[in-house]
């Protein structure tokens, strides 16, 4: 009997030893548990917030494109983005691989206007004038003034778009992005959206700079042009000497080609031999009317051309450099070049407006 107490007493010992032990050891687990959901909740914090801070690059950086293209009067001429819009969009959308940059992503076409995509073709010209179709001149009169009486000429930006483009590929725009990265991440900053307050006092010039950076490498090659007349075949452009010349200058890897005219009794044989440097030299006698086509004159670039439409600003200045012909003329004999170059310009001013205005 008095053994069976003492199991009895020793078992009851034995729980109460156990129970203190688990009492004891539970605060020291409980505390470890805390440490970790305080941990994985600052890490869910963290990555939230560098998330926030992304997305706020991201929207900075495609708001200040649009901001510069506003600047810039740039505006589509009402068409689709053609081919060329969807090989920007299947680029690597890669950024500085600076902290905390990796993995933002702008989609080109989401920012930059998106111009229409046409086949070039050659034209009689000295000057910058291209031709256009008249479907062309319906989408412009379709929208709002559509640069009609703005007292100035409808200008465009023509361009051949780089297929390997990748966004932000400039200096200038990938410095831009780390600031605005570097403006959200500082604790001062972060709730301010990423925007600069000094944004509208800065020259219009030295804000769009690292914009005008970007598009020499958005594009292999670009230029501007006014129009001389909206004539030309739908899904074509024409282009004049200097233009192309512009276009082709800057990048000798562009492709080329030379017209060839349909109507021509030696375009079948010329079209067969592609390697023969005169395979399509017609008639040097034929109509050199401005904006008329120019079969076989002159290179011009084989692929596809973006236009947009644009609002240059006013010159400032000019250089003029005396032709040879000036010169074997007796221009460095003229007593007062400013003079006669006032009253030549004065003449062809007047015969402009007059021309427009009649």
């Amino acid at each position: 009997m008095d053994f069976e107490i003492a199991t009895r007493k020793l078992k009851s010992e034995q729980s109460k030893l156990r129970s203190n032990r688990f009492s004891k050891r539970k605060p020291s687990l409980s505390a470890t548990a805390q440490k970790q959901a305080k941990d994985q909740k600052k890490k869910e914090e963290q990555r939230r917030k560098e998330a926030s801070h992304k997305r706020t690059v991201k929207e900075g950086m495609e708001k200040y494109v649009r901001q510069c293209e506003r600047l810039l009067g740039v505006s589509s001429l009402g068409g689709g983005g053609g081919p060329h819009a969807e090989s920007v969009v299947a680029a690597a959308l890669s950024f500085p691989t600076g902290k905390g940059l990796q993995g933002i992503k702008v989609d080109p076409t989401k920012v930059y206007t998106q111009g229409t995509t046409l086949t070039a073709t050659s034209i009689w010209g000295d000057g910058d004038k291209i031709t256009l179709s008249p479907s062309i001149l319906a989408k412009l009169s379709e929208k709002e003034h559509g640069g009609f009486g703005s007292g100035s000429p409808l200008t465009f930006r023509v361009g051949i778009v780089n297929e390997d483009y990748t966004f932000p590929s400039s200096s200038a725009m990938k410095q831009k992005m780390e600031d605005l990265w570097n403006k959200v991440t500082s604790p001062e900053e972060i709730n301010e959206g990423g925007d600069s307050d000094d944004d509208d006092e800065e020259e219009e010039d030295d804000y769009t700079l690292a914009y005008k950076e970007e598009l020499k490498h958005r594009y292999a090659s670009y230029t501007h042009a006014t129009v001389v007349e909206f004539t030309q075949e739908d899904g074509f452009l024409g282009l004049p000497s200097p233009v192309a010349s512009a276009l082709l200058s800057s990048n000798c890897n562009i492709p080329t080609t030379r017209t060839v005219d349909p109507s021509s009794s030696s375009a079948a044989d010329a079209a067969t031999e592609e390697d023969d440097a005169n395979m399509v030299v017609v008639e040097m006698e034929q109509d050199k009317t401005p904006g008329h086509l120019a079969w076989g004159a002159f290179d011009i670039p084989r692929g596809k051309i973006e236009i947009m439409q644009v609002v240059l600003p006013k010159g400032r200045k000019c250089t003029l450099v005396p032709s040879k012909e000036a010169a074997e003329n007796g221009f460095y004999g003229l007593k007062d070049v400013k003079l006669v170059l006032e009253q030549v310009w004065f003449f062809f001013i007047s015969y402009c407006v007059l021309y427009f205005y009649f």
